[in-house]
């Protein structure tokens, strides 16, 4: 009798443990980021023909450079030490000007053009996060893992185009940029249990194939827990992106600043 009841003990003792344990194992956070800078260098030449001049997509092109765009954060810890991060954000700007300054895009020189234009930025990463110090009021961690950059980009031109006056021109491109990324992650607890402040950077460059990119992000931070499961955050996030792919019959060069402000709802379990 008295074995079965020590056995019933250890299984409760166990199995709330276990709940224990798996508490707060899921934190999404699902918010946006207004924008509040956007600004994109490009190029885009066929294969034999010399590559112009970088356009500005906002000085030059008219596209927008404060924006919104969605975000989705999620985070999963297998233990107290390992965790996985996957996130995913979008960004689309368009532009309608009347550019009478001379470019070159895609082989053509345009000039005395109405030019509509489009950048679509699509962002998904895959992090896995080691974390090498965790004590009641800070967590350091190492981050390692995967960021994939989906740029769409294009313009039609009506106007002046390689000296023949009333001409339409459209062209385009996507280019889809896997850069391994790592970095450092830390957060603060403010007040326990209810006020947090978190810090996370991320680094890489990459020579591979027909790809050249670099990328380092960085974003801070606070977050209210108002309910045990939910909470408030609001931040600043920055990132730098340099892309540059050739196929052998054309070539394209993206450099993008984007930075902003994020806010989000945090749900944990």
């Amino acid at each position: 009798m008295r074995n079965i009841k020590l056995i019933v003990t250890i299984v409760m003792f166990l199995g709330t443990s276990l709940f224990a344990e798996m508490q707060d194992r899921w934190k999404i956070d699902l918010g946006g980021m207004f924008v509040t800078d956007f600004q994109t260098d490009m190029q885009l030449g066929k294969k034999g023909v010399p590559i112009g001049a970088k356009i500005n997509t906002e000085d030059q092109l008219g596209l927008d450079n404060d924006t919104g765009a969605f975000r989705l954060d999620a985070r999963y810890r297998f233990t107290d030490v390992h965790s996985m991060d996957i996130s995913y954000f979008s960004v689309k700007s368009d532009g309608n000007k009347f550019v009478e300054n001379e470019f070159e895009w895609n082989g053509d020189t345009l000039s005395d053009v109405q030019v509509k234009s489009y950048f679509d930025m699509d962002i998904y990463k895959v992090n896995y996060g080691y974390s090498f110090y965790h004590n009641e009021d800070i967590e350091l961690m190492l981050t390692a893992g995967l960021h994939v950059t989906k740029l769409d980009l294009g313009l039609a031109a009506d106007g002046n185009v390689n000296g023949e006056a009333d001409t339409l021109v459209s062209s385009g491109s996507s280019v889809t940029a896997p850069l391994p990324v790592f970095g450092f992650k830390g957060e603060y607890t403010v007040i326990q249990d209810t006020l947090f402040l978190n810090y996370k950077v991320e680094y890489f460059y990459m020579k591979y194939d027909i790809y050249k990119g670099s990328f380092i992000s960085s974003m801070l931070n606070l977050e209210y827990r108002f309910m045990e499961n939910m909470g408030l955050g609001v931040g600043f996030n920055s990132n730098t992106l340099g892309v540059e792919m050739d196929d052998g019959d054309k070539k394209v060069t993206i450099e993008n600043q984007l930075s902003g402000i994020t806010a989000y709802l945090s749900f944990l379990f």
